[in-house]
């Protein structure tokens, strides 16, 4: 069994971060989580979307510390239970996570770019951001749970990973369903970008992690 101590200080980190976020801007996260309740923080926040805002960039940064550590207990799971240097398989994992969302973005950017829809694209981004972090801060509870609470099965796990993934599907729905118009329109960009940037890297990273 490892030392904890590193975790500890990461979920400090991590409350930090989110108590600086309820403070500096308390209207905005009060909006927030109510996400899922109502559509009142995107249709005030989506009128200009600000992708890389402060407040963004703060619940960005919980994103990874609480994604990454899913994935950690994960591979901690059903991989290998001793781990010589945990430190440094969550700092890999979690920047690999980071660096892959960022990459992603990127390539979103330039392809709405290619296509002239920059600015519709900027608002679909901030939508998904913001579905995809209130996910990830409801993931953290489960994280510190399965740390220091109760060592979860893999059948815990993959239950929970079933759950994530349908409420990311439930909210990519409610996004299109926002845009339906547009996307009808432009069913064909719409496609593309689905089999481009939605459906091929998913596919790609899955691949390569079996192969590991």
């Amino acid at each position: 069994m490892f030392s904890q101590d590193w975790i500890t200080l990461l979920l400090v980190g991590a409350l930090i971060l989110l108590v600086t976020a309820r403070y500096a801007f308390s209207q905005q996260f009060s909006h927030f989580i109510m996400l899922f309740a109502t559509d009142k923080y995107l249709v005030l926040k989506g009128k200009d979307p600000k992708i890389f805002h402060p407040f963004n960039l703060l619940l960005f940064t919980i994103n990874v510390i609480s994604v990454g550590l899913f994935i950690f207990i994960f591979y901690r799971t059903l991989g290998t239970p001793e781990i010589e240097r945990p430190k440094i398989l969550f700092t890999r994992i979690a920047t690999a996570y980071a660096a892959f969302v960022l990459l992603k973005f990127s390539l979103e950017k330039i392809l709405a770019n290619i296509l002239s829809i920059d600015k519709k694209m900027d608002h679909y981004l901030f939508f998904k951001l913001s579905y995809r972090n209130f996910i990830a801060l409801l993931l953290l509870p489960f994280g510190v749970a399965f740390i220091y609470i109760w060592e979860p099965t893999s059948r815990v796990l993959y239950i929970s990973l079933g759950i994530i993934l349908l409420m990311n599907f439930v909210s990519l729905l409610s996004v299109y369903q926002k845009n339906h118009q547009y996307i009808l329109n432009y069913w064909f960009y719409f496609i593309l970008y689905l089999c481009a940037l939605e459906i091929g890297p998913y596919f790609i990273l899955y691949k390569l992690v079996t192969r590991l």
